[in-house]
């Protein structure tokens, strides 16, 4: 973490002297909070523990019957016509389900979709 130093001191690991208003990077806690402590330096940046926001699923549309339907959408449309779906489905398992379907199933699935 990087210390702007505010009074002159000498460093006892290289030797080198550092004037206030310099900005220093130092690797160690324990050096940063000794050199608090006598105030010879305070911290410029803390660094907190990168926190990464959880991604958002972005959902799965899926092209059938010349509209779009979201995955979730055609999965329950299948399961209410007696149809097997899944949620760990694949797109392209769904769609094979669906071509599977006879002439009558699939204008429950239609139906079902509201497409008529």
């Amino acid at each position: 973490m990087k210390v702007k130093v505010i009074s002159v001191f000498r460093d006892k690991f290289t030797g080198k002297y550092y004037s206030p208003g310099e900005v220093i990077e130092v690797a160690e806690e324990s050096r940063v909070l000794d050199m608090e402590s006598r105030k010879l330096a305070e911290r410029v940046e803390v660094k907190a523990p990168e926190v990464k926001a959880p991604e958002e699923k972005k959902e799965v549309k899926i092209s059938l019957f010349e509209k779009e339907f979201e995955k979730k959408a055609l999965i329950d449309a299948l399961k209410s016509i007696g149809a097997q779906a899944s949620g760990n489905m694949k797109e392209e398992t769904l769609l094979a389900k669906v071509s599977e379907l006879d002439e009558e199933s699939t204008a429950k699935l239609k139906e079902a979709l509201g497409i008529e």
